[in-house]
């Protein structure tokens, strides 16, 4: 795979460019059609006070993977975008499998349901929508404030989490931002 590289007002040495050879070089495991990646290096603030902002696009025969990481250390930024970019190949990988194993004959498909009673074959927590089947996931949720949502979405390791939220007496939905802090989705009446 070739790999360029492209550098604003950043100077790319040597060792960063054997370096990331080497991290997406691993990608290669996961897509062997790869044709080239892009690195674009770039800094956020003028001087040397700014983080690196590392973009990497891999370019896979005809299909593209892009990830994109922030740190104030340049190979700590490429190391955590060759990490995202290692994650989306895995996921591009398995729903290409995903796609050849669907190809099953239309007498061994499931039939659609179309009343209560056909459904009843299919396991707990699973409906068939549209000839797809899709999960279900149901638990039971006890109002919290702000503070204790973070704290058990950063318990569960998740990026976002809803939950009742006890001040609004209403459904919240907490999300993590690219900049390491949190946001909120409240819904709102008509």
């Amino acid at each position: 795979m070739e790999t360029i590289f492209r550098g604003q007002h950043v100077h790319i040495d040597d060792g960063f460019r054997v370096h990331a050879g080497e991290r997406l070089g691993k990608l290669t495991r996961y897509l062997p059609l790869a044709d080239h990646a892009i690195v674009d290096v770039r800094r956020e603030a003028k001087g040397d006070e700014g983080r690196f902002v590392v973009q990497v696009t891999v370019s896979a025969n005809g299909r593209f993977l892009r990830a994109e990481e922030r740190n104030f250390d340049l190979l700590a930024a490429l190391d955590a975008t060759a990490s995202a970019l290692s994650t989306q190949a895995k996921r591009f990988k398995e729903k290409k499998l995903l796609r050849s194993e669907r190809r099953v004959p239309k007498e061994a498909r499931l039939p659609i349901a179309t009343s209560e009673e056909e459904e009843e074959h299919l396991p707990p927590g699973i409906d068939l929508v549209l000839g797809r089947l899709v999960k279900m996931k149901r638990f039971t949720m006890k109002p919290m404030t702000e503070a204790e949502a973070i704290e058990q979405m950063e318990e569960l390791g998740h990026n976002f989490f809803l939950f009742e939220d006890e001040d609004r007496d209403t459904l919240a939905l907490l999300y993590r931002r690219r900049d390491g802090d949190y946001g909120m989705i409240l819904p709102e009446t008509a």
